[in-house]
């Protein structure tokens, strides 16, 4: 019995994403090593962390134009590609004036993906599933997470920093080879052809909840991308943890945001119709709740206790910016309009990182880190609850 289309691309598109996250988590988990060979001051460290998302968040938008104008296969093989060959460039390094180019380009390959991804889900899905597939999707994020300190620590304990990126691009060139073979090549519903691109985000930018959900998800990412690029440092530096120790402890967050991302689309179509906004600020005042945990914990296991709650919560939040848009958006304009949503969240990973620096070579304190991110949380919440329901009548979608 062979396999629909539908769950063909969105295995493929798991899989894609997964070693996305992989190569990412390669970074983060490498910095400490890295330290040794590329010397770098702690603010140093978070542009190197940072500028991925600076090229990652400014192809957002050119990469689901490209989608909607070209279709999402090509330009899903292509961030495929692109990013495999600037992973193994990130190995290959030897200053860091170079390692920042690398991951400048790296992040502009992969950038073109997400938006490229969602569009695949929408031409393979009808239209009553599609509130649910794209946070099912983004649940791979966190399972690449999950399962990374499990299979980078012992490369990084084996062969030094460089050798994950090595494995990671092998990974990434297999998975494009496997999509440009198993991925249906024209979608079973081709959307009409997308319009220029001015027309197409004018359009887009009309919708009502489009730029809550660009504000609120930059606001949210802050604090996801913070913790993300400094964690292990904090635990591997800070608090002398283990790499076998550390392994076990960054995935604990990644498996409750791995659930609650699976999750949360369903949770949401189900029990908060037509009351997203109040799923949305119940998430965001417990992540909120969970930072303060963290800031106040005393020892390792406190703090990722309440990290591992806070990525539940955070991950709901996420869910619910991930579902909204299939009331938005029509299948031709869903590369358009998730490339800008996801514009405002993934731009916060290119700021986070750098100021988390400026704030640890000032004031060298994590528990401090973790106060500050309580106010991007509390900005997200004022700006959620100031723009009220969502609307019902949504005059994009099909």
């Amino acid at each position: 019995m062979s396999v629909q289309p539908k769950y063909a691309v969105f295995a493929l598109l798991y899989l894609g994403w997964c070693v996305s996250y992989l190569d990412r988590a390669a970074m983060t988990l490498s910095v400490p090593a890295m330290l040794h060979d590329i010397h770098m001051s702690p603010t140093r460290q978070g542009f190197v962390l940072g500028v991925f998302y600076l090229g990652y968040s400014c192809m957002q938008i050119p990469g689901g134009w490209l989608a909607d104008r070209f279709g999402s296969k090509p330009v899903v093989l292509a961030g495929l590609v692109l990013w495999s060959l600037f992973t193994l460039g990130t190995g290959l390094v030897a200053t860091a004036s170079a390692l920042l180019l690398v991951r400048l380009l790296f992040g502009m390959g992969e950038g073109i993906f997400p938006a490229a991804s969602i569009k695949a889900l929408y031409d393979v899905f009808p239209a009553a599933a599609r509130d649910k597939a794209p946070s099912a999707l983004m649940s791979s994020n966190y399972f690449g997470y999950l399962v990374a300190p499990v299979l980078l620590l012992p490369l990084l304990a084996w062969g030094g920093w460089r050798r994950p990126f090595l494995v990671m691009s092998i990974a990434g060139l297999a998975c494009a080879a496997a999509y440009l073979v198993l991925a249906p090549g024209r979608a079973r519903r081709s959307a009409p052809r997308a319009p220029a691109s001015g027309r197409m985000f004018a359009d887009v930018l009309r919708v009502r909840g489009i730029r809550r959900l660009m504000g609120v998800w930059f606001l949210v990412s802050f604090i996801n991308k913070a913790l993300e690029s400094w964690m292990p440092t904090y635990l591997l530096h800070e608090r002398g943890v283990s790499l076998k120790a550390a392994g076990v402890l960054l995935t604990l967050p990644y498996v409750a945001a791995t659930l609650a991302a699976a999750s949360g689309g369903w949770i949401m179509a189900r029990w908060f119709r037509d009351r997203e906004h109040h799923f949305m600020s119940a998430n965001i005042i417990l992540s909120c709740a969970a930072l303060l945990a963290m800031a106040h914990a005393p020892g390792v296991n406190g703090v990722v206790a309440a990290e591992t709650c806070l990525y539940f919560f955070k991950s709901l939040v996420f869910a619910a910016i991930l579902s909204l848009p299939a009331r938005m958006l029509s299948a031709d304009r869903a590369g358009s309009g998730f490339g800008l949503i996801n514009f405002g969240g993934q731009f916060a990973g290119f700021v986070a990182p750098p100021v988390i620096g400026a704030l640890l070579g000032a004031f060298h304190s994590y528990p401090l880190v973790f106060l500050s991110l309580v106010g991007a949380g509390a900005l997200a919440l004022v700006f959620n609850a100031a723009c009220g329901r969502f609307p019902s009548a949504l005059p994009l979608a099909e």
